[in-house]
Order: C-alpha cells, then sequence, then structure tokens
C-alpha cells in the first residue's frame, strides 16, 4: 500500500486555497503528518482545528502558518505538548 498523497489529503481535508500555502514537498509532508498524528488521538475535526488555530507555543501563529516559515521543529515540539496537555 503506497503512502497518500499529501497534496490531495491537504487540500480535502483544509481547502485547496489554504492547503496550496505549503509549496514544498517537504512542507506538505511534514503538514500532512502532524495532522494525521493529531487526527489519530483527537479525531479529524480537532486535527484541522489545532493546525489552523493560534497556538500558544509558536507564538500565537496557527501551526500551518508555521510550517510555511520553516518552523517544523517547533511545530513538532507544540503538537507533543497539545497532545501531552502542557499547554503552559
Amino acid at each position: 500500500m503506497s503512502a497518500p498523497d499529501p497534496v490531495g489529503f491537504l487540500a480535502a481535508q483544509f481547502g485547496p486555497r489554504l492547503a496550496a500555502r505549503l509549496t514544498t514537498p517537504r512542507q506538505q509532508a511534514d503538514a500532512a503528518r502532524i495532522l494525521q498524528q493529531l487526527a489519530q488521538v483527537e479525531g479529524e475535526a480537532t486535527a484541522r482545528a489545532w493546525m489552523v488555530g493560534m497556538n500558544p507555543h509558536l507564538d500565537n501563529m496557527a501551526p500551518i502558518h508555521a510550517i510555511t516559515d520553516g518552523r517544523m521543529r517547533d511545530v513538532e515540539a507544540a503538537a507533543r505538548a497539545y497532545l501531552n496537555g502542557d499547554w503552559t
């Protein structure tokens, strides 16, 4: 079984305009991976909301925008904090 197409997956989750902000294959793959990890624990709707909502661990930037700004490590840390219940 092959891996899902990140571009199609992200467009289905966020719509084509927001997904288009992720311009490199790496950004697309990273965003899809984080979204899928969160969805496994919290469900798809919550994972989508987390990706586009303001995040205190990212200086109130949405994770999807932080990914486009090259802050993937920060997004991964924010996702771990969210899954661990750490919002301080």
